[in-house]
């Protein structure tokens, strides 16, 4: 079973989560790093050996290791299980089925979830272009510490043993978590979905990929009426099926690349000329967030 788990493509792995090769170099992949926030690609997959290695923070191996990184945990049971809601192996999903972790995310201890002030993770955000009150009003600020580690994964965001996030709430009540050096999530990965608050049903849904990019919509004016899914991964998009249904129009702000694409042609086989690709507005741009980012500051 661990055989079988190593022997998936990273590269494979890594596009199933919503991340795409940034360029190629013979048998070498770059990518910006699916563990934190950067603009040059500094995360290498060698697909001839199938391992990474990540030059912003000294670290690599196998899916794994990776995974570990991703999903914050030591629990191989877990681990498996999560690369395996992924990418099914066949095997996998039988031993991993019967183990229901306590939490999602067991190396993650204390973990806290409060009013967003912190000025470090206000001003990163306002560092992608979304205003202080819209932030405020719509994310929150999660502190927590890893086994009582300092581990660089998590960046600037630390204070003592204690880290903090900006935190997004989704359907499961997990957690969404960002800072300037750190992209993770605490508890069940899950879409969320926002009703918009009005007196009666509405015809519209947006749907986006990440709450960054939510946010930018909100800053820009352009989901006003409309309910809202948020993927927080292009590997969720069966799980937002269910919530699209009876809605006339789903806009769709998803990233131009070949996940976001991908997602994009799944909805549309579902439900038709209600899909609406709104991502020609940023065409020349990877997402919503990044357009919004290049407008405003030049």
């Amino acid at each position: 079973m661990i055989k079988e788990i190593k022997s998936i493509p990273l590269a494979s792995f890594l596009s199933r989560i919503g991340h795409e090769p940034a360029a190629r170099k013979g048998t070498r992949l770059w990518y910006k790093s699916p563990l934190r926030q950067e603009h040059t690609p500094s995360f290498k997959v060698e697909t001839t050996l199938n391992c990474w290695y990540d030059f912003g923070l000294g670290r690599g191996g196998n899916i794994i290791d990776l995974a570990a990184e991703l999903y914050q945990s030591t629990d191989l049971r877990y681990l498996m299980r999560c690369i395996a809601d992924s990418y099914p192996v066949p095997s996998v999903p039988t031993v991993a089925s019967s183990f229901v972790p306590r939490h999602s995310a067991p190396s993650m201890e204390r973990f806290k979830v409060v009013p967003l002030e912190h000025r470090a993770l206000v001003a990163y955000l306002q560092e992608r272009g979304i205003p202080a009150h819209i932030a405020k009003a719509n994310c929150k600020e999660a502190h927590y510490s890893v086994n009582g580690s300092s581990r660089s994964a998590f960046g600037a965001g630390r204070r003592k043993n204690t880290y903090f996030a900006v935190a997004f709430e989704n359907v499961s009540g997990g957690w969404e978590l960002r800072n300037r050096y750190f992209k993770g999530c605490r508890g069940r990965k899950d879409i969320s979905y926002l009703p918009w608050a009005r007196d009666g049903p509405s015809a519209e849904c947006a749907v986006f990929e990440g709450f960054i990019d939510y946010l930018s919509a909100l800053t820009l004016g352009i989901i006003n009426g409309a309910d809202t899914i948020i993927l927080n991964s292009v590997v969720n998009v069966n799980k937002a099926v269910p919530f699209l249904r009876g809605y006339k129009k789903i806009n769709c702000y998803l990233d131009n690349d070949n996940a976001g694409k991908t997602a994009l042609a799944e909805l549309t086989a579902i439900y038709g000329s209600a899909v609406i690709d709104r991502s020609t507005l940023y065409s020349e741009f990877n997402d919503l967030n990044d357009f919004y980012v290049n407008q405003s500051f030049t």
